[in-house]
């Protein structure tokens, strides 16, 4: 699987010359038309809305049209109107917005999520089967949409859900204009076309939506929906002769359309034709131009008709040579506005729960969604603008013909300090993309480097106090501190600046001595995680995850571990009221607080306690009262777990089940265990109790009060962190011995760790109830060729690899997610969860028996427990004779 980096881009202004993705047109005509009602004194629903449904029911050939605030409120309406049973199956895209979604759940009723064509981007018959299937082969309704302004066979859609066409709604906000065959969408093609007059459709408003149908009863229906259920005629009541008396006889909603809108609508349906037209030719043009250009697809029509040219959108396709986020942030950089439309409704939290994805997925839709790019499409755009961008996606492409694997691009990276090390620097990492770090510019305090205002072709952006604000103005994900001998405070202060604004920060040795040296661009291949995966790295962590940090009192366990120093590190940059350190490893504590403060012992944040002692922790949490909990804190080490397995339960499972506890008589609001991806399928001591920790907290989201958040995250190996695979790896080679392998076709997901903070701290942000968040990595790495690819890199390049043989508890290969559960895609692109598809085992009746053999230090009944927990975990004792447990083990292996 290919991770796709959608970073949401700052909105900045045009550079002059830029071209905006969209352009809102509003008419001489229509300025006049609204400021004509402002002066009449009626600006809520009256004779201006009433002409308009009528205008527009004429335009598009509809015997009912009825004007209200949003496209989406046309749905829900339409919905409504259909008078369907509480709860009843709707068939919906999974492309598509998800207002439209939320339409049918307002609406009382359940989406079921259809797939899509790549081709089209819209269902095939095929596809809207599978859906009805998942639904009992009863569906009650089902919303078709025209996607982009294509025409959609609603007839056949129709036929394949064996629905009449009195159940299907069309989602025409794409599709003023389109018609399927000679049929003109809204003219009768279903129960209901609902219309979009948002600022950047095809007949802009702002605001605004219209519902047309060939049923009167459907109309008025709708008509009295709009108005709190009101009778029909309820605006005219405060009209001289009008009668104040209404009745309301169902439920209805808030969603009229005002007379300024409909004055406006009014006169831009005027020109419409006339933009219609220019539109066709900006799509002619972009079709001619980008027919040569190798990788970049027009999306197809599903059926013929007339195309509403709503949308230009395009397919890149792995043979362009760059994938689309790539594509997205070199256009941007050009001053061409893009967009995605739209991010699938099953890979947000919220739909995960709310809708149902048939049993075999939604194949279509995952193919598809990677490669979605929406060109700049409106009418004001010029035939100069049109080939302006056109020659820019050429132009990009050709560097990456030929080429079977499009290179990955590195991280935005700001180097602080314009010197000497800092230009050095800057030029290897500009010359060697093998590195993953693209440098963006330079921060220096020296007022001659800044005057200057390049230094090897760069931008010198400001001095160190500025760190803060060019992270964000320009979208870096990585710092590097290039300043030999900068103060450590000063340091300090760099950090936290660009940590707070979602930048990651190096606190690599290897490349402090280098700088010290002055040999910047040899060591910098201890950065390079492309030469050692195969993959650029992610930048995970955004800046909004500071709004579940910001002003809150947080307490991360296993503090001073190396997962939990680097959270408490990210975790101070984002500015919490309180950052409390627990710990039973009180000279950890005391080298963490040193990091952080410069100085130590000086406050009551750090907590030495163990997470075992129950009556401890609950003081810890009646005292402090976390509102933000990190659960670092476990047992870890895979072997001595397989030879004290009670132990293992004492700290992952029953230490879990007290912080839990505690964390939920606190009135904790986010709880976050980390956890390994050895819980997936466990064979392991510590497979098996992670696993039942995650069921602990996920389990534990499940009727708490409202507002309480639990979630787990499911690390592989971690590069970087203490007793990690590559630290084992490096202490053998530079001992000159044999680096031990346990099998030769052994694999690992590896990440480094500002990936896994920031997996982290986003998964607090994202949480919901009970997720298990896994980064949605490529594929996993062969643990040899990771070993052979690291000796090269330090320049050893004859490794002499060991091969052990699996340990007890040891798998060739450790996925991310069981045989028992599927992967669900999120809003974040990096990140997916890990959603069971059976029922979990019932933890209740097992874990008091658990904890009390453990209690009793009986290996044995712990290890019968947790496989009667725990499908697939050996209940006998591991035989350790052929055990090679002299040899050096990483603790993630």
């Amino acid at each position: 699987m290919t991770v796709h980096r959608l970073h949401p881009r700052r909105r900045r202004e045009s550079a002059p010359g830029g071209i905006p993705f969209a352009v809102v047109r509003i008419s001489p005509e229509a300025r006049r038309a609204a400021r004509r009602v402002l002066e009449s004194g009626w600006v809520t629903t009256g004779h201006e809305t009433q002409r308009f449904e009528a205008e527009f029911a004429a335009h598009v050939g509809a015997r009912r049209a009825v004007a209200v605030s949003s496209c989406t409120a046309a749905l829900e309406l339409s919905l409504r109107a259909l008078r369907l049973p509480d709860g009843a199956p709707v068939l919906v895209p999974a492309l598509t917005f998800c207002g439209a979604a939320e339409a049918v759940i307002h609406a009382g009723l359940r989406p079921f999520l259809v797939d899509a064509d790549p081709a089209t981007a819209m269902p095939t018959p095929d596809a809207v089967e599978r859906a009805a299937r998942a639904c009992g082969g009863s569906p009650q309704a089902m919303m078709v949409l025209h996607y982009g302004g294509a025409p959609a066979p609603v007839d056949d859609l129709a036929e394949a859900a064996g629905l009449p066409a009195n159940r299907v709604v069309e989602d025409a906000a794409h599709a003023l204009g389109t018609s399927v065959g000679d049929r003109a969408v809204g003219s009768g093609l279903s129960a209901a076309a609902c219309f979009s007059f948002y600022a950047t459709k095809n007949l802009p408003v702002g605001e605004g939506g219209m519902v047309t149908t060939e049923d009167p009863e459907l109309a008025a229906r709708i008509g009295r929906a709009r108005l709190h259920g009101m009778s029909a005629d309820a605006w005219r009541r405060h009209l001289p002769g009008g009668n104040w008396r209404y009745s309301v006889d169902e439920a209805g909603l808030k969603a009229n359309m005002t007379d300024v809108q409909a004055a406006i609508g009014r006169a831009q349906l005027g020109h419409f034709h006339e933009w219609q037209q220019r539109r066709n030719a900006v799509a002619a043009r972009y079709d001619e131009a980008l027919a040569g250009v190798p990788g970049l697809e027009p999306l197809t029509s599903p059926t013929p008709g007339r195309h509403a040219r709503h949308l230009y959108v395009v397919r890149v396709l792995d043979r362009y040579g760059r994938d689309r986020d790539q594509l997205i942030e070199l256009l941007a950089d050009d001053g061409i506005g893009t967009s995605v439309h739209f991010i699938p409704l099953h890979h947000m939290p919220y739909f995960q729960r709310a809708a149902v994805v048939p049993p075999d997925g939604l194949p279509g839709v995952e193919a598809l969604f990677p490669q979605l790019l929406s060109l700049p499409m409106y009418p004001d755009l010029s035939e100069r603008d049109v080939d302006r961008v056109c020659d820019r996606l050429a132009r990009l492409a050709a560097p990456a013909r030929g080429r079977t694997r499009p290179r990955p691009r590195g991280l935005r990276t700001l180097v602080i300090g314009a010197g000497e090390a800092g230009r050095s620097l800057a030029r290897d990492l500009a010359h060697t993309p093998e590195f993953g770090l693209d440098p963006v510019g330079f921060l220096d305090d020296d007022p001659a480097r800044r005057d200057d205002g390049l230094a090897v072709g760069l931008p010198v952006l400001g001095g160190l106090d500025d760190t803060r604000d060019m992270v964000r103005a320009h979208r870096v994900e990585a710092v590097v501190v290039a300043i030999p001998g900068l103060a450590a405070n000063r340091f300090r202060q760099v950090a936290q600046a660009a940590e707070g604004a979602g930048a990651s920060v190096r606190y690599l040795p290897s490349f402090v001595a280098a700088l010290q040296r002055d040999v910047v661009g040899s060591d910098m291949r201890s950065l390079d995680l492309s030469a050692l995966t195969g993959r650029a790295e992610l930048h995970v962590v955004s800046p909004d995850a500071r709004s579940v940090i910001a002003g809150r009192r947080v307490l991360v366990t296993g503090a001073g571990g190396s997962i939990g120093t680097e959270l408490c590190h990210q975790i101070r940059a984002f500015a919490p009221s309180r950052l409390f350190l627990l710990d039973h490893d009180e000279s950890n504590l005391h080298r963490l607080q040193l990091e952080l403060y410069g100085d130590a012992l000086q406050g009551d944040d750090v907590v030495i306690s163990d997470i075992r002692d129950r009556p401890r922790i609950d003081q810890v949490f009646r005292e402090l009262r976390p509102e933000v909990v990190f659960h670092a804190a476990a047992h870890k080490h895979l072997p001595l777990l397989e030879l004290h397995p009670c132990e293992g339960v004492k700290t992952n499972v029953c230490g879990t089940e007290n912080l839990v506890r505690a964390a939920i008589a606190a009135g904790t609001a986010r709880f976050v265990l980390i956890s390994t991806d050895k819980a997936a399928d466990p064979v392991s001591v510590l497979g098996a109790t992670k696993r039942l920790a995650e069921l602990v907290v996920c389990g534990s989201g499940q009727g708490t009060a409202p507002g309480t958040v639990f979630a787990a995250v499911r690390f592989g190996v971690v590069l970087g962190s203490r007793g990690s695979l590559l630290s084992v790896v490096n202490r053998q080679l530079t001992d000159g011995g044999p680096v031990t392998v346990p099998h030769p076709e052994a694999t690992r997901y590896v990440m480094t760790i500002e990936e896994a903070v920031g997996l982290v701290l986003e998964a607090a942000h994202m949480a919901c109830h009970g997720e298990v968040f896994v980064l949605d990595l490529d594929g996993p790495v062969r643990i040899a060729d990771l070993v052979r690819t690291y000796a090269r890199s330090q320049h050893m390049p004859d490794a002499d690899i060991r091969y052990t043989g699996l340990r007890p508890g040891e798998k060739c290969d450790e996925p991310m997610l069981s045989s028992r559960e599927r992967r669900t895609r999120t809003g974040h692109p990096a990140i997916a969860v890990a959603t069971p598809v059976t029922r979990p085992v019932a933890l209740a009746r097992y874990l008091p028996a658990l904890q009390a053999a453990a209690e009793r230090n009986d290996t044995a009944g712990v290890r019968r427990i947790l496989a009667a927990l725990l499908p697939g975990f050996p209940a006998a004792a591991p035989d350790w004779a052929q055990a090679a447990l002299a040899d050096p083990y990483a603790d993630d292996f």
